[in-house]
């Protein structure tokens, strides 16, 4: 019920995040227009400001809501979630210095309507990328350019990034572009061939191409890296590399400089991964099960088995190939579950509690392979049912609020390597067996009433 009321308060945050972003531009325009501050204008704009905070503390608190219920993913929420705060906290203590009398000079009237203007900008173009897509601002803008994209071309690789190796992608194409045409088979240039790997850690006359694990020995990276002034620096004609270039150069070469090092290494570098992103178009987060779906939309001709009645549902993405299914019927059977295998792949999140479901229907459940939120609460399933959700091999959450499981559930549950979240409120599960759970399972939410 608790969770129900939650998931009800964070819906209605979308209506109620306009009301801090109304509130907060009237009183910046009342503060610019008056220009006369007399006691009444004063009181306006002071009232301007509870208003600003008291609704967005609001929104806030309904934003995280929905945030938790799991409707966006974590690495989408995150700026817009914290400006939101940031904004809240803000307002908050304007409001107060002004109801407390505070004098308050010009400059920190300009740099505090700046500041919270800026927050209210950032955390709406965020949840505005939340609703409608990154690059949502832009991307019907007529006749934009695209900038040019840099040497390195990554297409149709984007989405396995671990077939995309940092030499092979982005270090050898920069020397092929701007070294290698002094430096092969044929030119060996100070008696340097960059044209395989071997040859480029082997290096030339004046030592070591590559030294791996030390930029500062590797003979490349210092002809790169340093004064263009010098006369050793290289390339002597040309584009040089740019920072970015030698900045990942030299990531590649402090971590050993391998062969095969696949792009996603770049997410334990903070800088690195953030200049690779912005010069690739590349995303390097850590991807969700969710994120790393790529399914055809559903066909509408399936969808028909859910309009009789017994299921709601809603798309999770815009692709329209997500499905999130709730049964809304009193009494489930057999049959209702088998209907939604058609759609089984596209099924993402499902709903059957206080439906009567029984033990024995969840071994239909194993074949929905996609499937990362299932909730059964309140329904007198017991133990036999676990067995059937070990070889769900994605599944994140589990709801087993009022059900009749027990401490020896955890036997399987414990082998559920993917669960981040289970509810047991109010099942017959005991406190110690819990206790034993977490010990085994830290990084597992119990969610238990208490």
């Amino acid at each position: 019920m608790v969770s129900e009321i939650f998931e009800f308060l964070g819906s209605l945050h979308p209506l109620i995040v306009h009301l801090p972003i109304g509130f907060i531009i009237l009183t910046l325009l009342i503060n610019v227009v008056f220009k006369t501050r007399n006691n009444s204008v004063k009181r306006l704009i002071t009232l301007g400001w509870f208003f600003s905070f008291i609704s967005g503390f609001i929104a806030s608190i309904f934003g995280w809501f929905l945030g938790d219920n799991n409707y966006y993913l974590e690495s989408q929420i995150n700026i817009h979630k914290w400006t939101g705060f940031a904004f809240v906290i803000i307002t908050f203590l304007i409001w107060m210095l002004r109801a407390l009398n505070f004098n308050l000079s010009k400059s920190f009237n300009r740099i505090s309507n700046l500041v919270v203007f800026a927050l209210i900008s950032i955390t709406g173009h965020f949840g505005g990328e939340m609703t409608h897509g990154k690059g949502y601002l832009v991307k019907s803008i007529p006749f934009l350019k695209q900038n040019k994209m840099p040497t390195v071309l990554l297409t149709e690789k984007e989405n396995s990034l671990d077939s995309i190796y940092v030499y092979e992608n982005l270090i050898y194409p920069v020397f092929e572009e701007k070294c290698i045409a002094c430096h092969n088979k044929k030119d060996t240039y100070g008696g340097l061939n960059m044209d395989t790997y071997d040859n480029l850690i082997k290096g030339g006359n004046n030592g070591l191409g590559i030294s791996k694990g030390n930029p500062y020995n590797s003979l490349i990276y210092k002809r790169v890296s340093m004064s263009q002034n010098e006369a050793k620096f290289m390339p002597p004609a040309g584009t040089p590399l740019s920072f970015d270039q030698v900045a990942v150069l030299k990531w590649w070469i402090d971590n050993g400089a391998k062969l095969k090092v696949p792009l996603t290494k770049l997410r334990n570098d903070k800088n690195i991964r953030s200049l690779v992103e912005e010069n690739y178009r590349l995303d390097l987060r850590e991807k969700s099960y969710i994120e790393t779906l790529k399914l055809s939309p559903v066909d509408q001709n399936q969808l028909e088995v859910l309009d009789k009645g017994k299921y709601q549902w809603r798309f999770l993405n815009s692709e329209k190939s997500l499905l999130d299914v709730k049964f809304v019927g009193k009494k489930i059977t057999f049959n209702d579950i088998e209907l939604l295998l058609k759609l089984k792949e596209h099924v993402i999140w499902l709903n059957l509690s206080n439906c009567q479901l029984k033990d024995d229907m969840l071994s239909l459940i194993s074949e929905f392979e996609n499937l990362t939120r299932l909730r059964v609460q309140k329904n007198n399933i017991t133990d036999k049912c676990i067995p059937y959700l070990k070889d769900i091999d994605n599944l994140k959450e589990l709801n087993f609020y009022g059900t009749l499981i027990t401490d020896n559930s955890f036997e399987v549950l414990t082998n559920l390597e993917s669960l981040e979240k289970i509810f047991l409120w109010k099942s017959k599960v005991s406190t110690l067996g819990i206790e034993k759970f977490k010990r085994q399972k830290p990084k597992i939410e119990v969610i238990t009433g208490l």
